[in-house]
Parts: C-alpha cells; structure tokens; sequence
C-alpha cells in the first residue's frame, strides 16, 4: 500500500509499538470502513511486504477526518527470534 508512514518505538520489555499513517484515500482504496478486521489486514500485509517476522497483538484504528488520516496501531513481537509461517501469524 502507497501512502503509508511507519513508525516503531521499541519497549522496555523488547515488543515494539508499531504506527501505521495511511492517507485516507489510499485506506478507501482498499477497505470500505474502519474496523479492526480491516487494520489486522493492513498490518499482515505490511508484514509480509517487508519480510518481518513480528507476531503482532493488540491492533487498533483511528480515522481522523480533518486530516484524512488512518492510523494503526500494534504491539509487535520477537519472542526467541523464531521465524513462523504468516497464514498463522496474529491468530488470537
């Protein structure tokens, strides 16, 4: 997906929180509303674009119309630098 600005602060306990800034067009392009469904989607995807192998939890989504912003947000996980097939990734 285009239009997308990641950032991740990493924790004191190891996970990082992940952001992910989607211009509301490009969201639109894509997903017809703001769920929770469709930002786990962005999320897996962005994974699997960038080859990372985070487990991620607690994703959540915002849209702010003044600004025509979608952001996302995760917990990423490393546990043991284990490697894990993405169809099972962020099952919950």
């Amino acid at each position: 997906m285009d239009n997308m600005l990641d950032m991740r602060k990493r924790m004191d306990d190891g996970t990082y929180d992940l952001t992910l800034e989607i211009g509301d067009n490009t969201y639109f392009t894509f997903y017809e509303s703001i769920t929770t469904d469709s930002a786990k989607d962005v999320v897996r995807n962005y994974l699997y674009d960038n080859d990372d192998d985070a487990d991620y939890k607690n994703v959540k989504i915002d849209y702010n119309k003044n600004r025509h912003i979608v952001t996302i947000n995760a917990k990423l996980d490393y546990l043991n630098g284990e490697h894990k097939d993405y169809k099972y990734r962020g099952s919950m």
